[in-house]
């Protein structure tokens, strides 16, 4: 849940340095953030078993550059890009080739309690767009994408 902080007329938001006319929710003002605060629910998932070509058919229809992949126990198990799957777009040999067996981005993934500026610190040094989180049992329970840290 977001609880919303009124801030004074013309006061300026020193997260992106735009103008507050009305109101903003606490968590962008807030150093104790969470990425619970900040995550969104993923949208798509796949299993490691989906060929390539499939998952990248998924991602093109989807119109998304990226989706979560998630093993055969249901745990999720890295995200998978649209870049990753270049390689792999017009490759005569990728017929056969599961999401498993390609190079994708595994964890360690975000926690729902991990505050939100150590996520944003992790995102920055590892270059990731997005990031999984999982609960303490390794299950999917959002994405963070980096323009909402």
């Amino acid at each position: 849940m977001t609880t919303y902080q009124p801030l004074p007329a013309g006061s300026v938001n020193t997260l992106h340095d735009v103008p507050v006319r009305d109101i903003v929710p606490v968590a962008a003002i807030d150093d104790r953030a969470t990425v619970q605060d900040r995550m969104s629910l993923p949208d798509l998932q796949i299993s490691d078993d989906v060929l390539v070509d499939t998952a990248s058919d998924i991602l093109r229809s989807a119109h998304v550059g990226h989706i979560l992949v998630r093993g055969h126990d249901g745990r999720c198990t890295g995200l998978l890009t649209s870049a990753q799957l270049g390689p792999y777009r017009r490759a005569t040999y990728a017929g056969g080739t599961s999401v498993n067996d390609i190079v994708h981005d595994r964890g360690p993934f975000a926690h729902t309690s991990m505050p939100a500026s150590t996520a944003q610190t992790a995102m920055r040094t590892r270059a990731l767009e997005a990031w999984p989180v999982v609960d303490h049992d390794g299950y999917s329970v959002g994405l963070l994408a980096r323009e909402r840290v």
